[in-house]
């Protein structure tokens, strides 16, 4: 006989917090086991404005200018949301989430 092992567990956010020190944690849980991770030890804003800017400068050419400006008109709470979509995304799986056990 053979098993089909059927995998119905999705990853979800439970929780994001920074603390004093400038730590984000993420907290996500899949199925009964919740798990935390560290996203930014510098504060998440920092972490998330380095990826965003270079991604807008080099990749579409965008100038300083136009990057802070959209940065200071939504864009922050915009890239920070899909960094942590992304990073709960990649975890969801059960290959990924054993990841987090080391």
């Amino acid at each position: 006989m053979n098993y089909v092992v059927t995998d119905n567990a999705k990853t979800e956010l439970v929780s994001l917090v920074e603390t004093t020190y400038g730590e984000a944690i993420l907290t996500m849980q899949r199925g009964e086991e919740e798990k935390e991770l560290v996203i930014a030890n510098t504060g998440l804003s920092e972490v998330v404005y380095e990826s965003s800017v270079d991604y807008y400068l080099d990749n579409l050419g965008w100038s300083q200018e136009q990057f802070d400006d959209y940065w200071e008109n939504g864009g922050e709470d915009k890239e920070i949301d899909n960094y942590v979509d992304g990073t709960v995304e990649y975890y969801d799986d059960w290959s990924t989430w054993e990841e987090l056990n080391w």
